[in-house]
């Protein structure tokens, strides 16, 4: 029993040296990825001129990159959240099959001709219509 639990032990101690904790990594790309506030802040102003002139792709990439160079910036994603759907909106209206993919808006022909609209139902004749035996005689309500 004591040789089982030494031998657990042994490869405990193994594996830890083989493969050490990966803490030190994660302290190191902490320090690398310092907010850059400065460039926040410009790419917001740039983002917000963009946005008035009414290019709302232009304003959303600038929003982007504030948002890449301080990713804490409330106001940055805030502005970026809003230009993305702007942007949405403006390539739907470029491109309208973008809300409707499935419709198609051209007209297909056969060979030239036109397709033959859909038969009409026939029309009941006027005798059959004034005496179908269904009355209402107790109406409930809805």
């Amino acid at each position: 029993m004591k040789s089982k639990w030494s031998m657990l032990a042994a490869i405990v101690f193994l594996l830890t040296i083989i493969f050490p904790p990966l803490t030190h990594v994660a302290a190191q790309d902490a320090s690398v990825c310092q907010p850059d506030k400065a460039l926040s802040a410009r790419m917001i102003r740039f983002g917000q001129e963009a946005y008035a002139r009414g290019k709302y792709l232009d304003a959303k990439e600038y929003f982007r990159k504030a948002v890449k160079a301080d990713p804490t910036s409330l106001k940055a994603w805030r502005f970026y959240d809003q230009a993305v759907i702007f942007g949405l909106a403006e390539k739907v209206e470029k491109n309208a099959n973008l809300v409707l993919p499935d419709v198609s808006t051209r007209q297909e022909t056969q060979t030239g001709l036109s397709p033959a609209p859909p038969p009409k139902p026939p029309k009941p004749a006027a005798s059959q219509q004034k005496n179908s035996g269904f009355k209402i005689i107790d109406d409930e309500g809805c």
